[in-house]
């Protein structure tokens, strides 16, 4: 797995905060030092909901999934599920990095999508 598809958040050396790492001070507390740190564990899904009018980069899909899910150290992440299907809060999903559409200039964007277990 190289760099970009790593799932990282920044954790606040202070205070302990994890937060997304385009941040360049904590949310919480103001510090301006912290300490990456790498998603672990298996993840689950906190919360879902299903776009029924995608935006013009995904308006080759009917209607799609989108979840955030937790993993076991704390880390979120919003993402794609790859089914619409018996979801509910709490199930186990795995990340998988891949191309998610094309944007509007025609180039591939690449993300995590999240499939159950």
């Amino acid at each position: 797995m190289n760099a970009k598809e790593k799932l990282v958040w920044k954790k606040c050396k202070k205070c302990g905060f994890l937060q997304y790492t385009s941040h360049l001070r904590c949310l919480n507390c103001k510090n301006n030092k912290f300490e990456l740190v790498e998603a672990s564990g298996e993840c689950s899904l906190t919360t879902f909901t299903i776009i029924n009018a995608p935006p013009a980069e995904f308006q080759h899909k009917k209607s799609y999934a989108l979840g955030v899910v937790k993993f076991e150290n704390d880390i979120k992440r919003l993402g794609q599920i790859t089914t619409q299907e018996n979801l509910y809060n709490g199930m186990k999903l795995r990340p998988i990095y891949k191309m998610i559409c094309k944007n509007l200039d025609g180039k591939e964007i690449y993300d995590y999508i999240f499939e159950p277990i």
